[in-house]
């Protein structure tokens, strides 16, 4: 009876772990990240110029964010990317594309990553690490369009 029981369970832990396992594959290959979003271009926002101006107030917009996040404040950080970082990130990713496709894709996930972590999860730590990335990622979008490093 008792060999019954741990085998029972055995085959719950190892049918259940399958599960868990099949269910992690599926997520991963089409859910966490919004790659299937920014396997297209994406629709701009608002009509946003973009200029050498323009990439220096997104990296001071981005620097507050960085700046409010690693200070625990994450309604001054949701604010901050929401009103002035935001729609800069969606309004350069064509023109980006036509540049470099793949840095303009490599942002889009790093700003879909971010946009859930500000509403979903709302953990300021991580938002700050990844807000730093977007600010390089956003650096390196200047050059490839012909302009000038922001921020150095």
């Amino acid at each position: 009876m008792r060999g019954d029981i741990l085998l029972f369970l055995g085959l719950v832990i190892v049918i259940g772990g399958g599960v868990i396992a099949a269910v992690i594959l599926l997520w991963g290959s089409g859910g966490g990240g919004g790659s299937g979003v920014c396997d297209r271009p994406l629709a701009p926002l608002t009509d946003s110029e973009i200029s050498q101006d323009a990439f220096q107030a997104e990296d001071d917009g981005l620097t507050r964010v960085i700046d409010t996040a690693s200070a625990g404040d994450l309604p001054a950080t949701q604010k901050t990317f929401f009103d002035e970082v935001r729609s800069f990130t969606y309004d350069v990713d064509q023109p980006l594309r036509e540049k470099d496709e793949e840095l303009a894709r490599e942002l889009c996930e790093a700003v879909n990553s971010i946009e859930e972590e500000l509403t979903v999860n709302q953990r300021a730590d991580r938002v700050a690490s990844m807000a730093t990335r977007i600010r390089e990622l956003i650096r390196d979008a200047a050059e490839a369009l012909g302009y000038a490093r922001p921020g150095e």
